[in-house]
C-alpha cells in the first residue's frame, strides 16, 4: 500500500474540517456553558447546537476511520528516517483517535449533565489535540525537508 484508502483520506480531511469548525464555534458554547452553571436555561443559540452536533459527527467519523485503519493498514513506511520516528508515529495516531474519541464523550458528559469536571477534561483534551495538530505538521515538514519524503502524498488524493 503507498497511499491510504480513498476513504481514509475523505474521513481524514472531513475530520479535519470538522475540527475547524469545532474551533470556530468555541467560544459560543464556553458562554453557554457558563450562563447554564450559573442556573439560566440552556442556550438555544445554533452554533451551540451545531457544536454538540458536530462533535458527535466526528466521534462516529473517528471511530470508523480508526476501524478502517484496522482493516486495511497504513502505507509502508518510507524507511529513509530512525525507526524511532515511527513509534513516535503511531503514538501520535493513536493519539488522536483516542482524543477525538473522548472529545465528544466528555463533551456530552458537560453539556447534558453540567459537569464541570467533564469540562475540565473536556479542556485539557482541547489542549492536547492543539499539541498532536502541531507534532503532526512538525513531522510532515521534517519528512518533507530534511528526509525528503512527501508523506502528504499518502493523504492526498491523486490526479489520476
Amino acid at each position: 500500500m503507498s497511499k491510504y484508502s480513498r476513504a481514509q483520506m475523505i474521513l481524514h480531511w472531513a475530520i479535519f474540517v470538522l475540527i475547524l469548525v469545532q474551533f470556530a464555534f468555541h467560544e459560543a458554547i464556553v458562554d453557554a456553558f457558563e450562563t447554564m452553571l450559573k442556573g439560566s436555561p440552556a442556550s438555544t443559540n445554533p452554533m451551540v447546537s451545531a457544536h454538540l452536533g458536530v462533535g458527535g459527527v466526528i466521534g462516529i467519523l473517528t471511530a470508523l476511520r480508526l476501524w478502517i485503519r484496522m482493516e486495511t493498514g497504513t502505507p509502508k513506511k518510507s524507511g529513509n528516517h530512525p525507526q524511532i520516528f515511527d513509534h513516535l508515529a503511531n503514538a501520535v495516531h493513536y493519539s488522536f483517535y483516542a482524543i477525538l474519541l473522548l472529545l465528544p464523550i466528555t463533551g456530552g458528559f458537560a453539556w447534558y449533565q453540567g459537569s464541570e469536571v467533564a469540562a475540565n477534561a473536556h479542556t485539557i483534551l482541547r489542549a492536547a489535540l492543539l499539541i498532536l495538530v502541531l507534532l503532526h505538521i512538525g513531522a510532515a515538514l521534517l519528512h518533507l525537508l530534511v528526509w525528503r519524503h512527501n508523506v502528504l502524498a499518502h493523504m492526498w488524493p491523486s490526479r489520476n
